[in-house]
């Protein structure tokens, strides 16, 4: 039995996490799901928290292997890198991206404030609206993550039918890391891969990785 942390992405809760979450634990592994320090509330508490909070919440608790979905997957990227974990799952991970500063950067130079988030997935838990400064938060943290101390096994997993992080960029990020990687790619899946159509093939796959390396 392993014991994983399992980590929900910007706006959503834990349960987003929840139905993976539920696989994994009727394999008999120990499974935790926070929710993020200003997530689950109102769309403004992402005002009063930022990268910094969100890690320290996300390293309060000893554990295994980290799994996260699409910024969990950049936190669980960065307690890897910090050797908080032996190893670790990233579903639509954004990549690094500089440019996505400056783009969010002339945005709230402009006077933009907010943006609509990606539309909720069904059963979805989450804010439909967000801060630039939360975006800028995720961003920033991302490309402060010291990827090549990333040592520990990272298996990737890309929704080729994402709509919100290029499924293409996860090559971009599978390069950057030094450490061991496996690929998983989900053909009919979304964004949030843990609320859909692929959760059972993407529940076994993690399975199997824990099992090798829990």
């Amino acid at each position: 039995m392993a014991r994983l942390l399992l980590v929900h992405g910007l706006g959503g809760t834990g349960a987003t996490m929840g139905p993976l979450a539920a696989a994994l634990a009727a394999c008999g592994h120990e499974v935790l799901t926070p929710t993020l320090p200003g997530h689950g509330t109102e769309p403004a508490a992402l005002l009063t928290t930022g990268w910094t909070e969100w890690l320290a919440a996300v390293g309060e608790t000893d554990y295994d292997i980290a799994v996260g979905q699409s910024m969990g997957g950049n936190l669980a990227l960065a307690l890897a890198a910090g050797g908080r974990c032996r190893a670790v799952v990233a579903i639509n991970p954004p990549p690094p991206d500089p440019d996505a500063v400056d783009g969010l950067e002339w945005q709230q130079s402009r006077g933009i404030d907010w943006v609509e988030g990606p539309p909720l997935a069904d059963g979805e838990e989450g804010y439909t609206s967000l801060p630039v400064a939360a975006l800028l938060e995720m961003v920033n943290g991302t490309l402060a993550t010291d990827l090549a101390a990333v040592i520990q096994p990272v298996l990737l997993v890309t929704s080729a039918l994402d709509d919100v992080v290029d499924p293409f960029s996860a090559d971009y990020l599978a390069s950057l890391l030094p450490g061991p990687v496996e690929r998983l790619t989900l053909p009919a899946s979304g964004h949030v891969a843990t609320l859909g159509p692929e959760l059972e093939a993407l529940a076994a796959a993690i399975a199997e990785f824990v099992t090798a390396h829990g």
